[in-house]
C-alpha cells in the first residue's frame, strides 16, 4: 500500500503543477514529498549494527520534521517562531511516529530483530 501511495505521489503531484501551477498548497505537498524521501533514506539506519540505531533513527527523523517546518515556515513568512514551532511540533511528531510504529509491527510487514 504505501508503494502504490508512493509511486502514485510521483505521478499525481507533477499533473498537480502542470494543471494548476505552483501554488501554496503545491508548496506544502512538494516540501513533505522531499521530507518524505528524506524519511525514507532515514530507514538505512535501522539496517546498522548498533543498540542505539532507534534513538538515532529518532532523532534523524525529529531533526528531518523540524528542519522542513522551519525552511517551509520560512518560506511562507518570511520569519521563524523556532520555540513555538519545536513546541507545537513534538507531541504530533510522537503521536504519528507511535501510530507508524504500531501500524508497521501489527499491521505492516516489518519482522522484529532475534
Amino acid at each position: 500500500m504505501f508503494i502504490a501511495v508512493g509511486f502514485g505521489t510521483m505521478v499525481y503531484v507533477p499533473m498537480l503543477l502542470l494543471d494548476k501551477g505552483l501554488n501554496d498548497t503545491m508548496q506544502s505537498v512538494l516540501t513533505w514529498v522531499f521530507a518524505s524521501v528524506l524519511y525514507g533514506l532515514s530507514f538505512e539506519i535501522i539496517k546498522i549494527k548498533s543498540k542505539i540505531k532507534y534513538p538515532i533513527h529518532i532523532a534523524v527523523c525529529f531533526i528531518i520534521t523540524i528542519a522542513t517546518r522551519l525552511v517551509y515556515s520560512y518560506i511562507e513568512n518570511g520569519t521563524v517562531d523556532v520555540i513555538k514551532t519545536v513546541i507545537i511540533t513534538i507531541p504530533i511528531f510522537v503521536g504519528v511516529y507511535i501510530a507508524l510504529y504500531l501500524f508497521m509491527k501489527y499491521i505492516g510487514n516489518v519482522k522484529e530483530e532475534k
